[in-house]
C-alpha cells in the first residue's frame, strides 16, 4: 500500500469514526440537544478537526441518515426476498419497517426527519443527496413488490404501483410513530390496543391490496398466502 493509500484509508476511517460518534451521541440524547463538541468529545477528537470532515453538524446528522436508509433498504431487499408471492413481500415490508423502528431507533428517528423537511439548499454529491438515493431505492423496492402482486393476481391490478408504495409508506410510517408516542391515549381514551395496532394495519393494508372486501376482517397473513395461491 502506498502512502497516499494509507492516508486515503486513515481518512476515511477518521470520517466514518465520526459518524460512529455522532449516532452514539444521538442514542444518548435528543437531537435538539447534540453539540460538535459532544460528538468531539465521544470520538476523541478536537472539535476543529471535525469541520475537515464535514460542513457542519447537519453534515454529520445526513450521514448517519445515509446509514439508516442504506440499513432500511437492506432490511426490505432480505424481507421481499423471502416470498414469492407480492401481496406477501408488501406485508413483509410492513413487518420489517415495524423491526426496524423497534430495534433501529436512532435510525428511524433520523429516516422520519429526513422524510418530514428539506434543507435550504443542496450540493451534488453530498451526503443529503445521497440520502435522497438511497429513499428512491427504498421505496422503489416497495413498487416493485407491489407490480410483482399485480403481476402474480395476488394485488389488485387497479393500483399504481409507485402511488400505492408512498401511500403504504405515509400509512406505516403514521402508524408506527402513533403507536410510540400516543400508545397510553390510544389504549385509555379510544380503547385501541397499542401492542396489536400493527398486526391489525398490516392485516387492513392487505384487504385494501388485494380487494378481498368479502371477509369480515382484515385477513390474517396465512389466509393471505392461501388466497393468492388460490
Amino acid at each position: 500500500m502506498s502512502i497516499e493509500e494509507r492516508q486515503r484509508e486513515e481518512k476515511e476511517q477518521r470520517r466514518q469514526s465520526i459518524i460512529d460518534a455522532a449516532e452514539q451521541v444521538l442514542g444518548e440524547k435528543p437531537r435538539g440537544e447534540v453539540t460538535m463538541s459532544d460528538i468531539a468529545d465521544t470520538a476523541r477528537l478536537s472539535r476543529s478537526l471535525l469541520y475537515v470532515y464535514f460542513e457542519d453538524m447537519e453534515d454529520i446528522f445526513f450521514a448517519v441518515t445515509l446509514r439508516g436508509f442504506r440499513a432500511l433498504r437492506s432490511a426490505f431487499e432480505g424481507a421481499v426476498a423471502q416470498h414469492e408471492v407480492g401481496l406477501m413481500k408488501i406485508r413483509a415490508i410492513g413487518e420489517a419497517y415495524i423491526r426496524f423502528a423497534e430495534n433501529e431507533k436512532v435510525y428511524f428517528e433520523r429516516v422520519a426527519q429526513f422524510e418530514s423537511r428539506a434543507p435550504a439548499s443542496v450540493s451534488d454529491g453530498s451526503y443529503y443527496t445521497q440520502c435522497l438515493s438511497e429513499s428512491d431505492r427504498v421505496k422503489r423496492t416497495m413498487t416493485e413488490a407491489i407490480q410483482a402482486g399485480i403481476e402474480d393476481g395476488s394485488i389488485r391490478e387497479d393500483l399504481d404501483p409507485a402511488r400505492t408504495a408512498v401511500v403504504l409508506w405515509g400509512y406505516t410510517h403514521g402508524l408506527i410513530q402513533l403507536r410510540a408516542h400516543k400508545g397510553s391515549v390510544l389504549r385509555e381514551r379510544l380503547r385501541v390496543d397499542p401492542d396489536t395496532l400493527m398486526d391489525y394495519a398490516l392485516d387492513f393494508a392487505g384487504v385494501a391490496l388485494s380487494g378481498h372486501c368479502e371477509h369480515p376482517a382484515p385477513m390474517s397473513p396465512s389466509a393471505l398466502q392461501q388466497s393468492a395461491s388460490e
